[in-house]
């Protein structure tokens, strides 16, 4: 097995790379947010790649977003409709900075109500028990059993079509989080799910299109070795379609096997293209030499792999 050691994170200088894109400057980021909501201004502890955040205060945060890179907060308001106090509101406040400077842009600014919980990530590093420990193992299922429910909300748009699922594109057009992942679910003392941040990427899709974003949940991924099932991965796995269907009103075999052929679409569109972000050049098919190993190694793990292939 091959070893790695991870690059420690540091929000500082993550702070100072994002600030080295943007015409705005910390400062007088920090005195806007002040300036909006009030409060002591402190820095999120980990940062997003596409915004500089801060939590104000002990009920807001406000987000800096790079203006190439704006919020929709019609998506974020539709997130909101369809899951209530789980998701956080969004309202757009002006732009900071100027645009043009040495080619850099200025930045949108965006005051939410702040999410109890802590994000999953924070969890995982504020705990330090060996990953396969009853401890972390109950964690685990508690989060995954969450998530089973938070995504089967559709019920009556899948009652609808329950007779006509022959192919995934027949399956309910839903609000899709396309970065479903560990950074943006928040989750209480327990692990168990309190809300989904960072609306910016979502998108209307067939249901199911983001459920490979869980393997991240249930397995670990690490660089030139690809996937890593913890220990109760098929607990997990078994948990997850159980709450899924028993939320979404009971789902029958046909119907689930759907269901996860649309996984793989949204695997296959998410890790087999290039970056997605819309101040990038136009997604392309990735390449199975250096500049797409690290998603071709994903790929490779969750269709081929015989140890860590998806189901169907």
């Amino acid at each position: 097995m091959v070893s790695e050691t991870p690059q420690e994170y540091s929000v500082d200088e993550e702070i100072v790379y994002f600030f080295s894109k943007t015409s705005a400057t910390k400062s007088s980021c920090d005195a806007r947010a002040q300036e909006l909501v009030g409060g002591s201004v402190v820095p999120v502890a980990v940062q997003g790649n596409c915004s500089y955040t801060v939590y104000a205060g002990s009920t807001h945060v406000v987000q800096f977003r790079l203006k190439s890179l704006d919020l929709d907060t019609k998506m974020s308001t539709l997130a909101g409709e369809i899951y209530g106090s789980l998701i956080p509101s969004a309202t757009f406040h002006g732009h900071i900075g100027e645009q043009g400077i040495d080619g850099k842009e200025p930045l949108c600014v965006y005051v939410m109500n702040r999410v109890k919980g802590i994000s999953h990530l924070d969890f995982i590093l504020g705990h330090n028990f060996p990953e396969n420990s009853v401890e972390y193992c109950t964690w685990r299922e508690n989060l995954i059993s969450d998530i089973g429910e938070f995504l089967g909300r559709f019920r009556p748009i899948i009652q609808q079509s329950i007779d006509s699922l022959p192919a995934v594109f027949s399956l309910p057009m839903v609000l899709i989080h396309k970065d479903f992942g560990v950074n943006n679910i928040m989750v209480d003392t327990d692990n168990h799910l309190v809300g989904v941040i960072d609306w910016a990427e979502a998108e209307i899709g067939p249901f199911g299109t983001n459920f490979h974003s869980l393997q991240q949940f249930m397995s670990k991924y690490r660089l030139r070795v690809g996937w890593i099932r913890y220990a109760n991965y098929e607990t997990l796995d078994r948990i997850f379609w159980d709450s899924l269907s028993k939320s979404a009103g009971g789902l029958d075999p046909e119907t689930i096997k759907t269901i996860k052929a649309a996984r793989i679409i949204g695997l296959l569109r998410s890790h087999g293209f290039t970056s997605r972000l819309k101040n990038r050049p136009e997604p392309e098919p990735i390449r199975d030499d250096e500049s797409g190993a690290y998603k071709m190694l994903g790929l490779d793990g969750l269709l081929i792999a015989p140890a860590t292939k998806l189901v169907d």
